[in-house]
């Protein structure tokens, strides 16, 4: 079980099971949206300062929150990187893809000219 507060105050826990509110009462002010899983729970809430965006681990297993915590954080820095060398990979591909379209380009530029200036 993981507890985790809300930005209006509102304590709740997340099991892999499902999402407990702690107290008495449930006061769930402007847009809040939790998605988890048996690992981690999403939790999106608006405020008056923006979205907020937590990713917070589900400990049920008895690990220290700090250890599931560097777990979260590796496979997102994993993540990000597979999706940075994605995005390299793609903007070489479009940079070649440019390069021989202009090179194709300057070709019939260069044989429209030929034509023209010998009258054929």
């Amino acid at each position: 079980m993981t507890e985790f507060k809300l930005t209006n105050g509102q304590a709740i826990e997340l099991t892999k099971d499902g999402i407990l509110i702690k107290g008495d009462y449930i006061s769930l002010e402007g847009s809040i949206t939790i998605v988890k899983n048996s690992k981690s729970a999403s939790i999106n809430q608006s405020t008056d300062k923006g979205q907020l965006l937590s990713i917070v681990p589900i400990n049920d297993e008895g690990t220290s929150k700090d250890e599931t915590i560097e777990d979260v954080t590796a496979t997102l820095d994993n993540r990000v990187s597979n999706l940075e060398a994605k995005v390299t990979t793609l903007v070489g591909d479009i940079d070649l893809k440019l390069i021989s379209e202009r090179a194709k380009t300057d070709q019939k530029i260069a044989n429209l000219y030929y034509h023209l200036a010998n009258g054929k």
